[in-house]
Formats: C-alpha cells, structure tokens, sequence
C-alpha cells in the first residue's frame, strides 16, 4: 500500500463517545481521555458471587423433588441481584431525575427562538453546559419550587447538565436538517438522486455538510450529515406514500415504490417531482416541524459533579469485612426515604449497593498469563498481557485515590466546622489532599437500569505514555504502516521498514462463521415471527401479543445483540493485533483506507465486503485509541484516498490487474 495521496488526520469530536475494545472511551478535553469500566451493583444485604466460588456441584446431591425445590428456590433467591425494595427505591429516583431533564428540556423548547438562542450559545460555549443554563431564571434552582421537590441542588446540576448536552445534539441536528433543507430546494436534480437511489451520494453529503456552520469537516461530520439525509429522505417518502395512499411497512419496499414512481416514463412523475419540489419550498420558508427532544431511558449521569464532596449525591466507601468490594450510598431525592447506615453521610436519605471491585483479580490473572507466556517464550503475548496488567491497576488505583479522596475531603470539611481546630491535623489532611488532587483519579460515574440489572460506568484515565513507559520502556519509532481492507481476509497490514515490506493478514473466520450463523438464525426467526404477527392482527386486531410471541420476539434480540457483541469482538481482535504488531515493527505513521462512503454490494457474505463505513471508522477509532494508550501521539493514525493504493506490487514494483479469480491471469475489465 502506497501513501502518495494527500492525507489527512483521523480527527474527533470534543466530547464524543465511542466504543473501544474495553468499553467507551470518553473525551471531555484536549488532554484527558477516559476510558468506561462497568461494575454490576448488588443489594448491599447480598452475598455477591465471585469467579470459582461455590461454583462446584455437590457429587452427593440427588435428585429427589424436596431438593430439587430447595435448590430452585435457593438459586432463585441468590440470583436476584438487587432486591425489589432497592429496585423500588432507585426507580423512583431515576423517575425523579427523568422528569426533571424533560421539565427543563421543555421550558427550553417553549419558544424555537429560545431553543436556537440557547442553542448556539451552548455551541460557542467552552465550559460545561450546567454554568450556563442556570443562569435562566426558569431553568436554576433557587427560584423553581418545583424541582425542589423532584431533586436536590446537585443533582438538579446534573440534569442542567444532561439537558444541555440534549440541547446542544439537537442543535446541531436541526441545524443540519435545515442546511439539508436548503441544499434540495435549490437543486431538483440533487431532490430526485436523493429519492431514486438507493445510496445517497457522497457529494451530496459534502455540501449538505459544508453548507452548515455547527459541523465540522471530519469523520464523524460526514457520518451525522448522512443520517440527516436519510431522515430528509424517509419524510419525503412517507410524504409521497401518503398522497398516493400505499401503506408500506418494510422500509426497503418503500424506498422501491418510491423509485418506481419517480421514472421518467412514470405517469406519476410530473406530479410526485411537483409534490415534492412544493413540500421542501413550505419547509425552506416556514421551517420544519421538529419535535422536542425527551430522556426516556432511565440513567442517571454524575458527570456535572465533583468526586471530592458528599454534596455531589454519591459516595463510596470500602467494605471493611469482604475483600475487594465497595460500598456505594447514593442520596435519595426529596420525597423518598431509604436505610440510615452509620457509614453513609446522607442519614436517612441513603440507597446503599455494593459491588465487586474486579480489577485487581483481572491484574493477577494477567501477571500469571505473563509467566505462562515467557515459559514457552512468547514474549510478544507477554508484553501485552504485562501491558493489561498495569492498566487495570492503575484502574484500581485510581478508584482508591477517588475514595480516599472523598473521605479526606469530608474529614477535612467536619474538622474545619468544629469550634476547636486541630491546626495539626489540618495541615496533615490539607497536605494529603493536595497530593491526592495531583494524582490519577477516576471521574464522576454513570448509573444505568437495563432489565433489572443496576450497572455502575466509572470513566477511568486512559494510560497513556505514564502507564505504558513503564511496562514498555524507552522506544524509537520511523516505520510507517498501512491497513487495507482486503479481499479475502478483512484487513490486511503492511509495514514499510527502509525498502523492505512486511505483510500481516489478519483473519477472524471462528468470529465471521459464529456471526453469518446467528443472522441467519434470526432472519428465519423473525420471518416466522412476522407471520405470526400478521395471522394474530387479521384475526384479533387490537389485542396485545401472546405470550409465545413475545417470548420469540425475546429471542430475536438477544440474537442481534449477540451478533453486535460479535462485532464488537472483530474490532477488539484486528485493532489489537495491528497496534502490537505496529509496535513490534516500530511503527511511527499509520494509514488507513477512507472509506466513509463504501457500502457492500448486494450478495455480500464474507465479512471482508461486509466491513461497512460504520465498522470500518470503530476499527479506526479503536487503534487510534489503543495507540494513544501506548504513548503515541494522536496524530499516528490517518486517513487516505483509497484510489490507486492496492494497484502496485510492493514487491516487484509492477501494477497489477484485476482478475476473475485466483486461478484466472486474464485481465477482468470494471468492478
């Protein structure tokens, strides 16, 4: 693969989320990057179940029905992670939380004009969000009775927070969609392209972006736009299905009618280009109807917080009594009341969970695969395993900074209150916390509710160059690399040392076989679903679903997410094995194809084709982030036209021809 073509940086977003190999990697700033761990709370009553314990079945059970029923009742009980009561409790809270971010996402949204406003203030702004909201009479604290009675003053902080976030995303989004807007009515040719084809065309998508000042001309620029064009694109053809009265539901068969319709030689054509050309003239000059945007999940977001006051409405603590597990109290909201632990410092006001602090057990496993690895002298397996191991303790250590931090913050706060001040003492907890502030700590976390299930995200630093140089050492770097997507295999790796190349193929068929498996089964599976479905509404429409309906409905999804756990697994594994084999070639520069407007052909099977723009950007995204980790600098990773960069044997230097197949040497004209 050749790098004569100009080339650009593989740029982000500022405050982006994206998924990683481990989890998502956050960026709230130039110099600080995070990367999300999950940690599964448990009632704080709970015996939580560790790896290898109690995991052994008793040889002497039988299996007689008294048992049978003790056990089943046992695991039942055993496996309810949190208890209805706990369950209770934080549903009410997240309620409160919930209704609080639409309460201020609606007072926003009164007037398009104050949306706008707020809108645009928030895209120039640099600070966080919360500092500028509440400085609206309507939208802070002081002044507002009823959330006073939803939440406390941190927490209402946190909901500022949110709702701007919210702002500034549909912001931009409405923003877009009427540069979008602008962009087809002035172009009835680029209108009816939209609408005939199936793919939508990549210049297209360049002015539609460019012709908006809220987005800039990068990756994830190009992919937001194109997603408003596809919306533009389904309103118009719902428009056009409507005036015609077809009721289509599958998406693709409307995207065809709507095709069909638009022929040249379709009688309907002269009234459907009319329709339409008239429709985005109403929108250009009376504006479209957008809907006010709404929190429906239940999560329940710290990030406007500080991790060093009881205020901010969590707190953790260390279990004296069970190794390695932490004790987390959350304050509950006005109108709620929960336990009194004698630990928790909001009384009455206390949900307490714990959770298992996972991370030294994943070092130690690590540290042991490290001697296992050098006694059969894999030494590359070794570095890597060696390089894990210190990024989850440094993990681990990062939490323990954190809530060493909010207990000497607290102390510190009650000894300052007291009539006789220790002078000493306060020297010695002032000293500690300065240190302590000047140390790697995790940020604010997450809360989420997914189906029962109560998961805790606490965004750790990522280790860059201060982790990295010490398990990897002092490096040179002046190699270049580039990564192609390949034919048979879905990536191919080349590394350019003086005038050498070598190659790497990196081949994931176990992962590519298990995913075409599970597709397959859940495309049968909702095809007898759809059946099912469509017998039950012609016989008892209006009813609800039965129960083996759901049930298979059910099954459908757990299908697709194991399918996206699988994809997820193909980036992890190639972003991997190209970063460490990068780092055993010494490689300073790496390029990646562009390939933001490829999309597989029809018939595709082979997951080589099947790398769409969406994969193929988290690929990049992946190694960018897993380069980071290692001390490179972000500017390592780029981007490059794909034209004319698989054409030139780097071997012999002559350009090659495309052929039939392997066994073919007859040139093959297009595709």
């Amino acid at each position: 693969m050749i790098q004569e073509s100009q080339r650009r940086p593989w740029t982000q977003k500022r405050k982006q989320k994206q998924k990683t190999m481990d989890g998502k990697l956050i960026t709230y700033s130039k110099s600080k990057s995070y990367l999300v761990e999950s940690f599964v709370l448990n009632s704080e009553d709970r015996e939580v179940s560790r790896k290898g314990n109690g995991r052994v079945p008793d040889p002497s059970f039988r299996r007689d029905n008294d048992s049978i029923k003790q056990l089943s009742e046992l695991s039942k009980q055993s496996g309810r992670k949190v208890g209805d009561i706990d369950l209770n409790l934080l549903t009410g809270h997240f309620e409160n939380y919930v209704k609080v971010v639409n309460l201020i996402l609606s007072r926003i949204y009164k007037t398009d004009k104050r949306a706008h406003s707020l809108g645009k203030a928030l895209a120039d702004y640099r600070g966080r969000a919360y500092t500028l909201l509440w400085k609206e009479k309507d939208l802070c604290y002081k002044h507002n009775d009823e959330f006073k009675e939803l939440v406390y003053e941190r927490l209402h902080r946190n909901a500022l927070e949110h709702a701007g976030r919210t702002l500034l995303a549909d912001y931009t989004r409405r923003a877009l969609f009427t540069s979008a807007i602008n962009v087809l009515a002035d172009s009835s040719g680029d209108t009816l392209n939209l609408l005939r084809r199936k793919r939508i065309p990549a210049d297209l998508v360049r002015r539609v972006r460019d012709s908006c000042d809220a987005v800039k001309n990068n990756g994830s620029g190009y992919h937001y736009t194109l997603g408003v064009l596809r919306q533009v694109r389904l309103a118009l053809e719902r428009l056009i299905l409507d005036e015609f009265g077809l009721k289509i539901g599958w998406r693709g068969r409307q995207r065809k009618k709507v095709s069909s319709l638009l022929k040249d030689n379709s009688p309907d054509y002269q009234q459907i280009k009319t329709l339409v050309e008239s429709e985005l003239s109403k929108w250009k000059r009376k504006g479209y109807s957008f809907t006010v945007p709404q929190l429906r999940s239940y999560s329940l977001d710290f990030s406007a917080s500080t991790e060093n006051s009881t205020g901010q409405g969590y707190w953790f603590s260390l279990d004296s009594e069970k190794k390695n597990e932490v004790l987390l109290y959350l304050k509950l909201p006005p109108g709620i009341d929960g336990r009194h632990p004698d630990a928790s410092p909001y009384k009455s006001k206390t949900l307490t969970f714990r959770f298992v602090d996972w991370l030294p057990r994943a070092a130690s496993e690590d540290s042991e695969k490290v001697q296992r690895a050098e006694e059969v002298e894999n030494f590359s397996k070794a570095e890597r395993l060696r390089f894990r191991a210190a990024k989850f303790e440094d993990m681990h250590q990062q939490l323990m900074n954190t809530i060493e931090l909010q207990h000497l913050t607290h102390r510190f706060t009650r000894l300052r209150q007291k009539k006789v001040d220790d002078e000493r003492e306060t020297v010695r907890l002032e000293q500690k916390i300065k240190k302590l502030k000047r140390a790697r700590r995790s940020a604010p976390p997450r809360l989420l509710l997914r189906d029962g299930k109560v998961i805790l995200q606490v965004p750790f630093l990522s280790p860059n160059g201060e982790v990295s140089s010490k398990v990897l050492g002092a490096r040179e770097y002046d190699n270049r690399a580039g990564v192609d997507r390949g034919i048979r295999v879905p990536v191919v790796l080349s590394v350019q040392k003086e005038q050498e190349y070598t190659e790497l193929l990196l081949n994931v068929e176990y992962l590519i076989g298990k995913r075409e498996y599970l597709r397959k089964q859940a495309y049968r599976l909702q095809s007898v679903s759809d059946k099912k479905k469509n017998n039950w509404e012609r016989k008892r429409k209006g009813l609800s679903y039965p129960g083996h309906i759901l049930k298979k409905e059910k099954h459908i999804n757990a299908l697709w997410r194991k399918v996206r756990r699988l994809d997820r697994e193909v980036v992890r594994v190639i972003a991997s094995k190209t970063v460490w084999f990068c780092e055993e070639h010494s490689v300073k520069t790496l390029f990646f194809e562009d390939l933001q407007s490829f999309q597989a052909h029809g018939g595709s099977k082979d997951l080589s084709y099947n790398l769409s723009s969406n994969l193929w950007g988290k690929i990049i995204d992946t190694v960018r982030y897993m380069r980071e980790s290692l001390g490179h600098s972000k500017y390592s990773v780029w981007t490059v036209n794909p034209r004319y960069t698989s054409q030139t044997c780097h071997v012999c230097g002559e350009r090659g021809v495309r052929v039939k197949d392997e066994s073919s040497v007859k040139e093959r004209k297009g595709g």
